[in-house]
């Protein structure tokens, strides 16, 4: 497939529509499903386990950041030839396993800052063990499912960059949520399972070490940034415990959450990842790059849709399926497209400065730019719940 850096304004909104859009549909009916668990058991968590509702957010992004990276760096390199189209690639297996290690790193950051905040010492090991068992099976779901998701589209003669990041990062809030509760459910109803997952994941990972080297410096690249990354996502994990009370009244905000976080990010991340692509075949024009902005304004155009799906999903789910009253708040849609158009512009400018940086973008830009969406769509989220309580 050859990639093509010319077009009209007018081919770039028809694949945003055609491509981007289908995507992010699918993306907010998964993000629905993660937030319909988050707002039925919002309260367990706030009250029972604090500590994992400020390891939330970070959770939630971080695992989104390492495996959209994953996917991004899996297309540049079917790209430019470096690995085969092939799921039994040794490189696709090599990245699944440094993006499981990426993952597990950054629960340790988290889960001290958690522990601190909350000071809920008395369940902090045996929420440290929740977070390491959930993160190591959700990982290795993840891995594969990112590989499937680039190499499948790529040989059918569809862009990766437009519909990976999306789909990845959708599914780590689909199965980070579901299976965080699972486990801590497991835990509380069927202690002998639980540690049984949670020794069968610590195997996982050593039988992988005995098959799979990490490349050193993407290892120390990626990881370097995502400590600093650890760091901001506490924050979004501070904030939202600290307001936990007032998203929980609102109703409506717990559910749309994941699909407010994880929509800015995939705008983010398509950006960040057709950018890159674009600086690696040496197509990239500079600071303000022309086809760039015209792959912006055309997602623009499908945010009025995205967003009003978006509360028009939390609001039918909030009232039918939980019966909670919701009170509507007319500038969300506003609002929400000024936001992601802001994400979107820092996703293409992140890619220049880290380039001139001396890092691979294809490592460092999507986990940046999700996790500074995540720390924006956690400040409108309770700003939104403070309107409406």
């Amino acid at each position: 497939m050859i990639y093509r850096e010319e077009g009209t304004f007018k081919r770039y909104v028809a694949s945003a529509w055609k491509v981007t859009f289908p995507a992010l549909l699918i993306s907010l009916g998964i993000n629905f499903v993660s937030g319909t668990f988050l707002g039925k058991y919002f309260d367990k968590l706030m009250i029972s386990y604090p500590v994992l509702l400020v390891v939330l957010p970070g959770l939630m992004g971080l695992r989104g950041n390492i495996f959209g990276s994953l996917a991004s760096r899996f297309t540049t390199s079917l790209y430019i030839g470096e690995i085969r189209a092939s799921l039994r690639e040794r490189k696709v297996g090599e990245n699944i396993y440094l993006s499981m290690i990426l993952s597990v790193l950054p629960i340790f950051l988290l889960w001290i800052v958690g522990t601190l905040k909350t000071g809920h010492v008395d369940m902090a090991f045996f929420a440290l063990l929740i977070l390491l068992a959930s993160t190591v099976f959700v990982s290795l779901m993840l891995g594969y499912s990112t590989a499937i998701i680039t190499i499948v589209p790529f040989r059918r003669g569809l862009d990766p960059d437009s519909i990976a990041s999306p789909l990845i990062t959708s599914m780590a809030d689909l199965l980070t949520i579901p299976i965080l509760i699972f486990f801590i459910l497991m835990y509380e109803y069927h202690g002998f399972s639980f540690y049984t997952l949670f020794l069968l994941s610590l195997t996982v990972i050593l039988v992988m070490s005995k098959f799979y080297k990490i490349e050193t410096r993407t290892f120390f690249e990626i990881s370097g940034i995502m400590v600093i990354l650890s760091a901001i996502s506490s924050v979004s994990g501070s904030v939202l415990q600290s307001y936990s009370q007032i998203i929980h009244q609102s109703a409506i905000v717990s559910v749309i959450y994941p699909a407010l976080l994880g929509s800015l990010g995939n705008y983010g991340g398509v950006v960040a990842a057709k950018t890159s692509t674009r600086l690696h075949l040496g197509y990239f024009e500079g600071l303000i790059d022309t086809t760039v902005m015209k792959e912006i304004f055309a997602l623009v155009t499908t945010g009025i849709i995205i967003s009003g799906t978006i509360y028009g999903g939390g609001y039918i789910i909030s009232e039918k399926l939980l019966s909670r009253e919701v009170v509507f708040y007319p500038l969300f849609i506003p609002m929400y497209i000024l936001i992601m158009m802001f994400v979107m512009v820092l996703s293409a400018l992140l890619v220049h400065i880290f380039q001139r940086f001396g890092l691979d973008p294809d490592n460092v830009t999507i986990p940046a730019v999700t996790t500074i969406a995540d720390l924006i769509g956690t400040i409108f989220a309770v700003f939104i719940a403070g309107m409406m309580v």
